[in-house]
């Protein structure tokens, strides 16, 4: 039988960690079809030019597309069972064909980075330690010259069912000591597998709070379609119990023994989702976000991958992780732009995890109180089932929200005096305040008084931000950084001001005004230390009187049950934007912050600072809410014929060189047009709104379409021509299906 299969699939077709859009075909030698069941999803090493690399056998084959003299065999199989399973298999293929990206970097993206590198995909082993029959009647005093080893010994002495590895490092024990009571004779060391799933639980089953006539009449609708694909929109305006309705379709999973995979877009949001989740269930859950390092992501994905975790939590990536009982799929926040990656494999994760539960057969619920405008239209146009929850959950009340005219006024540190006399009022309440800037650092300027010299990033066309607190100028787009200047490089004066205001200026302006309240700070800068957000927002609870200080991470998902008034410092940005989405992602950020006041029995109030009162964007979002705002805006897009009614993909390209991307995507316009159909069109090129980022000069290309099927065509053939095109020339290009960026 073995001779028949080496016969019958001669050779593999492997995904190799290239940027080719082609799978590599590789011999299987005669030794290794003989003792192993090769299988697509194993990692074999492969021979590649002149060094050899880890690869994913995708497909076996009788044939190859390449001269057999020219095939080289594979150099030897990494694993005895698949790392990616067949299901995840096609979901990958479908991923780089509608993405138009590699094979090789979608199936390795679609691994933890230790298995892309070659380890081991099992569960980490640690030594354990045990007391020998010697070490039972062993007087310790006998190791009073060696503390160490008798702290280790006395330790392990008090674990009569072993010491850990991980317990041993907590207690601060020297490994060195253990391994010299090992040679004594007085200890006894094991090697086991470490499996979280093996421990029992401690959480503590909360009592489900009292469902309102909406949740109740979505949980049912959502019950009834459990068993089989099919898209639900859960639209509730924030506060509305929208997570409590998700708990209980999770809880009738886990009854059927079904394990849930939970997405959220941010990773601050993840601690608490988990915290919720772990007061409601009694199972193992296990999270998945960049914060973790690299052996706890692997173990995470292992306990996904073999059952035991039955509630999966993650960010973007998580879309991929496998799960074999799998029978649900929540994305929360589903219009949030942090599901769509911006670079190198550019997937949108919620679109990727409506694919995978067609594929399974099972549900997918989407959740959000701003939903995006593609997820509308599928609701209107009946694809999805719309989930309307309307009203707060609780005594909770829709917070008021109020506009306030900047025009003409005198503003202290940026603040209106109606918003800091209404700050005070709800500060003597014992209440707290939420002021949202979506502008981190201190200012977004550095400008000499004398001569008019901006401090300007070396490598792109922007600013650099002023971060006073760590003494730097830092670039938010290519990330570069210098030490903070106190001398204009130009004219030599000292008359430095900075232009604007950042999350660090505001922090430091109200701790001159309100100085006996607690400020506390959430942006990127403030939670990059592991466990940081969930620290702060440990100390947001612990505060009846505070005020908060955040960029958009603080938007959304949080419930903060003491916020009363909200202060949107800059309700303008984004209005005037040259991105067609601008209005849809001011009008959810808005919403989003808005819904953070009034959350328990206090009623809530936000204060739009504005100088367009009368827009009618604002008005419209004010007087009659995100829906049909929403609506309004999809109607405009109709008529002008944007996303979501065509379909759109973007050609960047970009290069060192300041006319050779827009060379590139000229000369492809040039061959490109007499090839398009009728009812494909090409906008372009075009310079990008920065049009130098990181050293590079960048060019765009837009291409869409009311069908998907002409604009995959056509994009195809872009993708072919680019290949061959760059070969000899120093130019990067990228293809953005269904982009969020258009400029």
């Amino acid at each position: 039988m073995q001779e028949a299969l080496l016969t019958q699939h001669p050779y593999i077709k492997v995904a190799l960690p290239v940027p080719m859009r082609t799978l590599f075909d590789y011999k299987v030698p005669k030794a290794i079809a003989l003792r192993h069941d090769l299988q697509p999803g194993m990692r074999v090493k492969v021979p590649f030019g002149k060094s050899s690399r880890l690869g994913v056998i995708v497909a076996l084959s009788d044939t190859s597309d390449w001269n057999p003299e020219e095939v080289k065999p594979l150099t030897s199989l990494h694993d005895k069972q698949p790392v990616i399973t067949p299901e995840l298999m096609a979901l990958c293929e479908w991923a780089a064909r509608y993405y138009h990206h590699p094979i090789g970097d979608v199936v390795f993206h679609a691994l933890p980075v230790l298995l892309r590198k070659g380890e081991n995909a099992e569960f980490r082993t640690e030594n354990w330690w045990f007391t020998t029959a010697t070490s039972q009647t062993f007087d310790v005093q006998q190791l009073s010259r060696a503390p160490r080893q008798q702290d280790f010994l006395k330790a392990v002495q008090q674990h009569p069912n072993g010491l850990s590895q991980q317990a041993a490092s907590v207690l601060d024990l020297a490994p060195a000591a253990g391994k010299s009571l090992e040679e004594k004779g007085l200890l006894r060391r094991e090697p086991r597998a470490f499996n979280k799933a093996g421990e029992k639980h401690t959480h503590q089953t909360q009592v489900p709070p009292t469902l309102n006539a909406e949740q109740a009449a979505a949980i049912d609708s959502l019950l009834e379609h459990r068993q089989h694909f099919h898209v639900s929109l859960l639209d509730g305006v924030t506060g509305s119990g929208k997570t409590e309705v998700f708990l209980r379709l999770i809880e009738q999973c886990i009854k059927e023994d079904k394990q849930v995979l939970v997405m959220v877009p941010e990773i601050g949001l993840t601690p608490q989702t988990l915290k919720r989740f772990e007061v409601r269930f009694n199972t193992d859950i296990v999270l998945m976000h960049s914060n973790m390092n690299d052996r706890e992501r692997l173990d995470a994905w292992l306990l996904a991958a073999n059952g035991h975790a039955k509630i999966i939590i993650g960010t973007r990536s998580a879309v991929f992780v496998p799960a074999p009982k799998l029978g649900l799929m929540v994305i929360d926040e589903e219009h949030d732009a942090s599901y769509k990656q911006h670079e190198k494999f550019r997937y949108h994760a919620r679109d990727l995890a409506v694919k995978r539960a067609q594929n399974l057969n099972i549900p997918v619920l989407l959740a959000s109180a701003t939903p995006s405008y593609e997820s509308l239209t599928n609701a209107l146009q009946k694809r999805f089932s719309w989930l309307k929850l309307r009203q707060r959950a609780g005594d909770a009340h829709i917070p008021k929200m109020e506009r306030v005219d900047l025009r003409g006024q005198t503003l202290v540190h940026g603040f209106s005096e109606t918003a800091l006399s209404n700050m005070k009022l709800a500060l003597e309440r014992k209440e707290q305040v939420l002021i949202f800037l979506n502008r981190r650092g201190y200012a977004p300027t550095l400008m000499c008084h004398q001569c008019g010299w901006i401090a300007t990033c070396d490598h792109c066309d922007v600013n650099l931000t002023v971060h006073k607190r760590a003494n730097k100028l830092h670039c938010h787009h290519c990330d570069s950084q210098k030490a903070l200047i106190h001398q204009c490089p130009d004219c030599q004066s000292e008359e430095l001001f900075t232009v604007g205001e950042g999350t660090e200026q505001l922090e430091t302006q109200l701790n001159t005004l309100f100085k006996d309240t607690p400020i506390l700070r959430i942006d990127r800068d403030s939670t990059q230390r592991k466990s940081a957000m969930t620290k702060l927002t440990q100390k947001i609870h612990e505060h009846d009187q505070a005020i908060l200080i955040g960029t958009q991470m603080l938007a959304k998902g949080h419930h903060f049950p003491n916020v009363t008034l909200v202060v949107i410092m800059d309700a303008d940005a984004g209005l005037f934007s040259s991105d067609f989405r601008g209005m849809e992602r001011t009008a959810q950020l808005i919403t989003q912050v808005a819904g953070r006041a009034g959350r328990a029995k206090k009623p809530g109030h936000v204060l739009l600072q504005t100088y367009h009162p009368d827009h009618a964007a604002i008005e419209c979002l004010c007087n009659l809410g995100y829906e049909h705002f929403a609506i309004d805006g999809l109607a405009e897009r109709k008529s002008l014929s944007l996303p979501p009614f065509y379909h759109q993909v973007i050609v960047r390209a970009e290069s060192a060189n300041e006319q050779e991307a827009m060379q590139l995507l000229n000369a492809l316009k040039n061959d490109l047009t007499p090839m398009l159909s009728p009812d494909v069109y090409m906008v372009g090129p075009y310079a990008a709104i920065i049009v130098r980022k990181a050293g590079q000069h960048r060019a765009l290309i837009s291409i869409k379409s009311a069908s998907r099927a002409p604009l995959h065509q056509a994009t195809d053939w872009i993708t072919q021509w680019l290949e061959q095109a760059t070969k000899q020339h120093k130019i990067r290009f990228a293809i953005d299906v269904d982009p969020l960026e258009t400029y």
